[in-house]
């Protein structure tokens, strides 16, 4: 089995940016969910962003053929937040940020071309 490292921590910023650990009445600064996934995205790794979203994707077949191991895994984390909070379940809520997520890893890939492309056109001049 995976160990899911990177949607593990994808989810505890979630909840750290939703607020997730205060009483409803004292979440005042709760992100968006883009900003959430922006965040994240600025701290990690080309190959980070990659295996979050292998992540999410295996986890969502795992959870279409009636697999629940990465939900006890979540759980055991205490990351259980999303129904209550998006009122979907976790599978659901993290396809859907997929396009996202999407989005930033070609941003991600792109800088790196520009990089590499830049640095071995800088050496040979």
């Amino acid at each position: 089995m995976r160990g899911y490292t990177q949607l593990i921590d994808f989810m505890q910023d979630l909840g750290d940016g939703i607020l997730d650990h205060l009483p409803e009445e004292q979440r005042v600064a709760i992100l968006s969910v883009e900003d959430i996934v922006e965040l994240w995205m600025q701290r990690k790794s080309y190959l980070q962003a990659l295996s979050l979203k292998k992540d999410i994707v295996t986890y969502a077949k795992l959870d279409e053929a009636g697999d629940y191991s990465v939900d006890q895994l979540l759980d055991d984390f205490d990351l259980c937040f999303i129904p209550e909070r998006f009122g979907c379940e976790d599978h659901i809520f993290l396809t859907g940020i997929l396009d996202l997520i999407n989005l930033h890893i070609e941003k991600k890939r792109q800088g790196m071309l520009v990089k590499y492309f830049g640095w071995l056109g800088y050496q040979q001049t």
